[in-house]
C-alpha cells in the first residue's frame, strides 16, 4: 500500500528532530554563498577556509601538491587559493563536506561509489553545457548538477532498514516509485536539504529539473542544463545502449545540439579522474570509454540493419547507362524519410566515437576498437548514400 503524501521539508524536519540529519561545514556553506557573489574575493574565501583548520590543512596539501606543482610551497590559505584557483577551492571544500557527511560504503541497498560516480558527471556535464551555452556560471552549474540527486542519500539514510534503491530506473520512474513506497520523492527531499544548507535558489531550483521534458514552464535555463546532465549521465554510467535515440532525444525535447551534448560528455571524461580525487573514487576512464564504445557498437549494429531495409529491393535498367550496368529504383517519400533519420543517427554515432577517440591512446585496444567503429558507421553512411 501507498504511503501518505508528505512534503520535502517535513521529512527533513523529522530527520532534524531524530538528529539524523546529515550537515554540511558552515565554511563549506559559506563559500558556496560566496561563489554566487560577483563582489567576493579570494581573501575573502581565504578568512573563510582559516575557521576551518581541518579544511585549511587539506586545502594547503592540495595545493602543494603535484598536480599544482611549484618550486615556492604555499603556506598560507591565501597562497593555495591563488595557486589553484577559485574554482578547484570551492569544490574541494564541498567534496570534502559531502564525503564526511555521506561516508563512500555501501550502505543498505545503495552503493555510494557508484552514486557519486553519476553525480560527478551530472556535475561535469553540466558545466561544460553552461559554459557552452553561455548559461549563468559554469562553477554554479557544476554544483547544481553534482548535488542533483542529494536527497537520495537522505532517503537511503532515513529508511536503511527498508529502503530499496533502483538506480538503474528512468528517474520519472525512481521518483514515482519511491513517493508510493515513502510518500516522498528525493528530489523533494534534495530541494528541502539544499535550502537547510542555505544554497542559493537557483542552485535549489534544479531540482525541478526532472520536470523539464514535459513542462517546462517556469523553469530556468539551468534546470533545463541539469536536466540534460541527468540524461547524459544516465547514458554514461548506465545500461542505457540506444547511443542515437539518447543524443536525439536531447536536442528534440531540450534544444540542445547534438554536437554540443557529445562535446560536454567527452569533456567529462577527460576530467571526471581528477574531479573524483576529493571523493577518494577511483574511476577507470579507461573501461568508461571501452563500454561506451560498446554500447556505439551495439547502435551500429541495430542501425546496419536499418540500413539494409532502406536499400531497395529491385534495381531497373537504365538506359543511359551502358549495358549490364543498373540504377536504382527511385525510393518513395516515405522511405526516403526513413532514410534521412537513419543517416541523421549514423552521424551522431560517428560524431560520437569521433569524439570518443580524442580521450584515449590510439594505439591501445580502445583506440583500435573506436577507429573500427568509426570505420563501419563511414561505411553504412556510404550505402545510404548509394540509396539516395
Amino acid at each position: 500500500m501507498a504511503k501518505a503524501d508528505i512534503d520535502g521539508t517535513s521529512f527533513i524536519e523529522m530527520l532534524d528532530e531524530k538528529h539524523i540529519l546529515p550537515s554540511l561545514s558552515p565554511v563549506v556553506v559559506a563559500l558556496i554563498e560566496l561563489a554566487t557573489s560577483d563582489e567576493s574575493s579570494l581573501g575573502q574565501m581565504a578568512d573563510l577556509i582559516m575557521k576551518d583548520p581541518a579544511l585549511t590543512a587539506q586545502i594547503l596539501k592540495l595545493a602543494n601538491s603535484a598536480f599544482f606543482r611549484s618550486q615556492c610551497p604555499a603556506s598560507t590559505p591565501l597562497q593555495a587559493i591563488t595557486r589553484i584557483g577559485a574554482h578547484h577551492t570551492r569544490l574541494f571544500a564541498l567534496s570534502v563536506s559531502l564525503k564526511d557527511a555521506f561516508p563512500l560504503k555501501r550502505e543498505g541497498s545503495l552503493d555510494y561509489g557508484r552514486f557519486w560516480r553519476l553525480c560527478l558527471y551530472q556535475g561535469l556535464i553540466s558545466r561544460s553545457l553552461a559554459q557552452t551555452l553561455k548559461v549563468g556560471d559554469p562553477e554554479e552549474a557544476f554544483t547544481a548538477g553534482l548535488t542533483l540527486e542529494i536527497g537520495l542519500l537522505v532517503l537511503v539514510r532515513a529508511c536503511v532498514d527498508d529502503a530499496t534503491v533502483y538506480l538503474d530506473y528512468p528517474l520519472p520512474s525512481l521518483l514515482a516509485k519511491e513517493k508510493e513506497l515513502y510518500g516522498v520523492q528525493h528530489r523533494q527531499i534534495g530541494e528541502a536539504l539544499l535550502r537547510t544548507w542555505r544554497f542559493p535558489e537557483s542552485i535549489v531550483a534544479c531540482q525541478q529539473s526532472y520536470r523539464f521534458k514535459e513542462n517546462p514552464t517556469g523553469l530556468s535555463e539551468l534546470a533545463r542544463v541539469c536536466a540534460v546532465a541527468g540524461e547524459l549521465s544516465a547514458f554514461v554510467c548506465g545500461p542505457q545502449s540506444d547511443l542515437d535515440e539518447v543524443f536525439d532525444g536531447v536536442e528534440t525535447f531540450f534544444g540542445i545540439n547534438k554536437g554540443v551534448a557529445i562535446e560536454a560528455v567527452g569533456t567529462a571524461l577527460e576530467h571526471v579522474s581528477e574531479i573524483a580525487e576529493p571523493f577518494a573514487l577511483e574511476i577507470d576512464t579507461g573501461m568508461e570509454v571501452f563500454e561506451l564504445m560498446e554500447k556505439a557498437n551495439r547502435a551500429l549494429t541495430r542501425l546496419a540493419g536499418n540500413v539494409a531495409e532502406c536499400a531497395p529491393a529491385e534495381k531497373l535498367p537504365s538506359p543511359d547507362l551502358p549495358v549490364g550496368h543498373t540504377r536504382i529504383q527511385d525510393a518513395s517519400p516515405a522511405a526516403k524519410g526513413i532514410t534521412h533519420e537513419v543517416r541523421n543517427r549514423l552521424t551522431t554515432v560517428g560524431r560520437f566515437a569521433r569524439r570518443l577517440a580524442k580521450t584515449i591512446d590510439p594505439a591501445s585496444r580502445e583506440g583500435t576498437y573506436v577507429r573500427v567503429i568509426m570505420s563501419e558507421a563511414e561505411r553504412l553512411e556510404q550505402a545510404l548514400r548509394r540509396t539516395g
